[in-house]
């Protein structure tokens, strides 16, 4: 079952319809199975890290305080989801802990054909037309009311694949190819497949259009490449070296084929970048953020540090900010914080550095936009840290049973 969800999560995460005005997908429902069929498990995973038990104890204290309050201020039964999948979703990093590591592995290199494969397919021929309701995307939704960017001709500025939004797309491919760069496979078969999976991986992270995740992960690009060759062995190193520069020709002969996938990225990250600064109003919010603190009272600057806003508080914003004016700055911290904590128990790790990358560059997307209230990002972000952190997979089992045997 955990290997069902962990696939389910990470190539098909919108598969369902929506009841009531809320989306019910399989995803939600195999997250709670996770998290409930054996909670133990669950709360001894969270605790092999002291740093990060603190984090997310804090977060889940305070962030269920504040959907209480909220509640009982009559917030929405959407944003009230919302921040239910904030809160609960760091524990589905069990079902990760649970999993052979090459089977893990697997499930991911398929997930990112599946994913990247079909994102092509909709670049091709057409968002709209290749969109199947209740598999792609949520039955009952309208595929052209997501944060796609459609354009007069029919075209998109944002391919969202299976995730339903770019920058859900970006942030998987992202997290995908830098766990996927270190776990080399052990039959060739699974090794080819994997290359596939990377180079199909970064043309869908070209086509997401998300620059809130593009600019820190090719910021970043050269670090990562360096140390994915740094933990080679001598022999791989060169071997690696020769396969790699074989497919960087390839792919660099594909996309001046096909260089409308060039110009749609170079379009998208620079030319739009360019000409609106301010990241479509991003970079003013942190002002407005403080415009808006210091107009509080005493008692409303006290709710909003411990608890976050009344739910009809209209304040606008994306990223860092917005999740403070949600759910406080003690719960902040704790998020941000976590994060944080993880990108450095993945860098002491020689074979999880790249992966301390790919979530170090989440980090930095989950500061300007909102992507961390829509699942399944914080999911894939905990199952990508559990699997990279598990070191000593079947030691960790043995560990998990044994306390379910207790």
């Amino acid at each position: 079952m955990d290997a069902l969800y962990v696939f389910v999560t990470t190539s098909l995460p919108k598969a369902g319809a929506q009841v009531a005005g809320l989306p019910l997908t399989l995803n939600l429902l195999l997250t709670a199975y996770v998290i409930l069929r054996r909670p133990n498990q669950t709360l001894l995973t969270m605790q092999r890290f002291r740093g990060l038990t603190i984090a997310y104890g804090t977060l889940f204290i305070f962030g269920t305080l504040s959907m209480l309050m909220a509640l009982a201020q009559g917030v929405s039964a959407f944003t009230l989801s919302q921040m239910l999948i904030v809160v609960g979703s760091p524990l589905v990093g069990v079902a990760a802990a649970r999993i052979p590591p090459e089977r893990f592995s697997r499930i991911i290199i398929c997930s990112m054909i599946i994913v990247n494969a079909y994102g092509l397919i909709q670049y091709f021929a057409g968002i709209e037309s290749t969109s199947v309701a209740g598999l792609t995307y949520t039955l009952g939704q309208n595929i052209s009311d997501k944060p796609i960017g459609l354009k007069a001709d029919g075209t998109a500025e944002k391919i969202i694949s299976t995730y339903q939004n770019g920058n859900s797309l970006g942030i998987f491919d992202a997290l995908g190819i830098s766990f996927l760069l270190t776990r080399s496979q052990s039959s060739r078969f699974w090794g080819i497949t994997r290359y596939l999976a990377l180079a199909l991986g970064l043309v869908g992270l070209m086509l997401s259009g998300s620059r809130s995740i593009q600019i820190p992960f090719f910021l970043f690009l050269v670090v990562l490449l360096a140390q994915f060759i740094k933990q080679l062995s001598p022999r791989k190193r060169g071997i690696t070296l020769s396969i790699g520069s074989v497919l960087l020709a390839v792919g660099a002969f594909f996309l001046y084929v096909q260089q409308t996938i060039v110009s749609h990225f170079f379009d998208r990250l620079f030319n739009q970048t360019l000409a609106d600064p301010t990241g479509s109003g991003r970079t003013e919010q942190w002002s407005q953020s403080f415009e808006v603190i210091s107009q509080m009272n005493g008692w409303q600057l006290l709710r909003q540090i411990l608890f976050g806003q009344n739910p009809h508080t209209n304040v606008g914003g994306e990223g860092l900010p917005k999740f403070f004016f949600i759910f406080g700055f003690i719960s902040t911290i704790a998020f941000y914080g976590g994060l944080l904590y993880i990108v450095w128990q993945c860098w002491q790790r020689r074979k999880s550095r790249t992966v301390a990358i790919g979530i170090l560059c989440v980090f930095c997307a989950f500061c300007v936009d909102q992507s961390f209230n829509y699942p399944p990002n914080i999911m894939n972000v905990a199952l990508f840290a559990a699997a990279a952190l598990n070191r000593d997979g079947e030691t960790s089992r043995r560990c998990l049973s044994i306390s379910v045997s207790k």
